[in-house]
């Protein structure tokens, strides 16, 4: 067997991360905040708006509910306005 494929999708991740950090902010939520709400790590919260990892589908929807938006609000974004 050959070498495992990389399906990460770095763009993608940093344009997620920005867009969550951006409805975040809108909503006036702290990323401790958020964090203590979704009861994830602070750190994991940090490393997904940088896009260092992805969110699970699981964390999208947990997001949306914390935050009062729509799922698909995560996904309003242009994966090539993302500055790299």
């Amino acid at each position: 067997m050959g070498r495992k494929p990389n399906y990460k999708d770095e763009e993608g991740l940093k344009a997620f991360g920005k867009r969550l950090r951006e409805l975040r902010l809108e909503k006036g939520v702290t990323q401790e905040s958020l964090a203590y709400s979704t009861d994830l790590a602070l750190s994991q919260i940090g490393r997904i708006e940088r896009g260092e990892i992805g969110a699970s589908i699981s964390f999208v929807f947990l997001f949306a509910s914390t935050l009062g938006v729509e799922p698909k609000d995560f996904f309003d974004f242009k994966k090539e306005s993302v500055q790299k």
